[in-house]
């Protein structure tokens, strides 16, 4: 069985063959210098925030998330991480292509490819549990 660690995606490319999964790994958006682009998948797309705080989009509308928190996401749906209160580390699984389907980060708009910085701020006074 093929272990993947830090900076090496299981993808379809060199997942084992029984696995139906498109694409899985880690991701991290730190307070000083992220960056993340807007984009969607083929596929649904599932997070587990490990740690952290942020405000993303997702499903046409923005949410905050932290650490404990499992994000569904709807193959076609735009998401992005909007901003960030606390470095934000998590991991993802593209839930398997359909026939035809593409891997990867898709763009509606060219120039969301590039990505853009994710800026730091302070807490709200509105987020959950605070």
């Amino acid at each position: 069985m093929p272990v993947y660690g830090p900076g090496r995606w299981l993808n379809p490319g060199d997942r084992p063959e029984w696995c139906e999964v498109a694409t899985a790994g880690r991701f991290t958006v730190p307070v000083d210098g992220g960056r993340f682009d807007r984009h969607y998948h083929d596929d649904h797309e599932i997070w587990f925030v490990a740690e952290g705080k942020g405000r993303i989009l997702v499903d046409g509308a923005e949410r905050y998330t932290q650490a404990g928190d499992v994000v569904l996401i709807r193959a076609g749906d735009l998401h992005d991480v909007v901003e960030v209160y606390e470095t934000l580390r998590g991991f993802f699984v593209e839930t398997g292509h359909p026939s035809g389907g593409r891997v990867g980060h898709l763009h509606r708009d060219p120039s969301d490819a590039a990505g853009h910085e994710v800026p730091a701020r302070p807490l709200p006074a509105d987020f959950p549990g605070r």
